[in-house]
Parts: C-alpha cells; sequence; structure tokens
C-alpha cells in the first residue's frame, strides 16, 4: 500500500520525516511525498489529495469534518512564534498588513491579538519581507524561517505574536503546524502510520546532523545553522506527542477565536 503525505519544505517539517523518506527506519508502507507551501495545502485539504497532510490549526479548523489531528508532528511554539515586522513603527490600526494566508494559524493569531488593520494582503510568506521593503504593505505577518533574517533585511520587529500568546495563555505553548490524517483512512493503518512517523521523528533528534542536513534539500537558505536554529525552534518534546499540554493550547486557542466570531464552534478530533 502506498500512502501519500504531503509536507512542507520547511525545515522542520523535512527534519521530522527525514528517517521515513530516506528509508532509515523499517515502514509499514511505502510512502509517497509531496512538497507544496503550507497555505497551498492548507486550500487543497478539502480535496483530500493526502493521505496525510501538513495543515495550521487555522485550517483544520474549516475542515475539521475530513480530518484527525495526529498527536505526533506538530510544531508547537514554546517561546516563539509568529512576529508583525515593519520598515519602521507603524500604527497597525492604519496599517495594509501583509499575510500568508487565510487559513494560516499566524493570521488567525494576528485577528486575535493585533488591532484590525486597514487592510489584509494576502501573499505566499516568503514574498513578504519585501512586500515591505517594497510599500507594497506597511507590515507583514512572518513565519518560518523568515522569522530569523528579517532583521538583516532592514526590517523591525512591531509586534511579538508569540508574546500577545503568553499573556493569554501563561505558559502554554502557541499551536501552530499539524498534520492531519483522512478520516477516511483506517484507524489500523493510522496506528501503523503514526508508529513510523514517530520513529522518524526520534530517528532525526538521534541523528541530527544528518536529519539537518537533509533539511537544507527543501530550505530557502542553504545555511545549516540557521536552519538548525529555526529546527530547533519548532521541533521540540511535542512533536513526538503533544499531550494533555498540546491539547489544552488548541482548546485555549479555538475557544478564543470561537468568542471573538472568527471561527464556528466544532470539536477537534485528535489521534
Amino acid at each position: 500500500m502506498k500512502f501519500r503525505i504531503a509536507h512542507t519544505p520547511d525545515p522542520d517539517d523535512s527534519f521530522m520525516f527525514y528517517g521515513m523518506f530516506e528509508k532509515k527506519i523499517p515502514c509499514a508502507f511505502q510512502y509517497q511525498q509531496t512538497v507544496k507551501d503550507i497555505e497551498t495545502l492548507n486550500v487543497e485539504a478539502p480535496k483530500e489529495l493526502y493521505d496525510v497532510t501538513a495543515i495550521s490549526a487555522g485550517g483544520y479548523a474549516h475542515f475539521h469534518d475530513r480530518y484527525r489531528l495526529t498527536s505526533s508532528g506538530a510544531s508547537f511554539g514554546l517561546t516563539y512564534g509568529p512576529k508583525v515586522i515593519a520598515r519602521k513603527d507603524v500604527d497597525l490600526s492604519r496599517a495594509v498588513v501583509a499575510v500568508p494566508g487565510e487559513y494560516t494559524s499566524s493570521f488567525l493569531l494576528y485577528q486575535m491579538f493585533a488591532p484590525e488593520p486597514k487592510e489584509f494582503r494576502q501573499m505566499r510568506f516568503d514574498l513578504i519581507p519585501e512586500a515591505v521593503l517594497s510599500g507594497q504593505a506597511d507590515a507583514g505577518v512572518l513565519i518560518h524561517d523568515e522569522q530569523l533574517t528579517f532583521k538583516e533585511k532592514g526590517l523591525i520587529e512591531v509586534m511579538d505574536l508569540y508574546q500577545q500568546w503568553k499573556k493569554y495563555a501563561g505558559d502554554l505553548p502557541v499551536p501552530l503546524g499539524f498534520n492531519a490524517i483522512r478520516k477516511a483512512v483506517s484507524l489500523d493503518d493510522a496506528k501503523k502510520y503514526m508508529a513510523d512517523f514517530d520513529a522518524s521523528i526520534k530517528y532525526g533528534f538521534q541523528h541530527e546532523d544528518d536529519a539537518v542536513r537533509y533539511s537544507l534539500k527543501y530550505a530557502r537558505y542553504p545555511d545549516m545553522e540557521l536552519e538548525r536554529k529555526f529546527i530547533k525552534m519548532y521541533v521540540n518534546p511535542l512533536s513526538v506527542d503533544f499531550g494533555e499540554q498540546g491539547r489544552k493550547s488548541l482548546d485555549l486557542f479555538f475557544s478564543r477565536a470561537f468568542s471573538m466570531g472568527f471561527l464556528e464552534p466544532f470539536d477537534v478530533e485528535i489521534i
């Protein structure tokens, strides 16, 4: 049986799949790999093109009827999260703000914790720094490894969305990226997949240099230490199993979105 998996080119994703796709561990299935940016995968989610897909917390909220979240493979920010950047200090309530897609967790975080702007402008996440520099947008929401390079481009931070989350949720991590498995996949096959993926994540931890080097195949920056730093920001013990702590974070994240009218209430299903 071939199992179709879609993940992003972001180094935290490829790091976790290294053991599986490079056949470093024994696996229950043959895995077919697709790599696309997160908002493309969010938008494609209702088509159910893949058995497992990377998905934002915000994206899952819209397509929860088709998927279960997997308890492994998630990216929670323990001390980091999306940042709002600009060329100079800016009144966000009067700004055009570039965001990396309406289904991304960062967009929902911005809506929940930042002032409503003059206009949102959606674009691919890696185009946001240049859009702000060129004046297409007054500010932008940065995700992925763009969070580590914006200062070198002459941009400044005007809001840290993780710090806004922390004021609300205390020490609970901020939920960002997840893997979701189609509900059409049997629970037996889902559990076999989960065992393979758990083993792959652990293999990456045990063979860090090799897994980081593999991640450079997809990374936007050919800098191993930069990408290692990013991976360590978001691949952590919760990536193996986010457990009760992750569930509490998700409940807080979605309950705020429900109460503010950004989402209709639904039940989160986790395997």
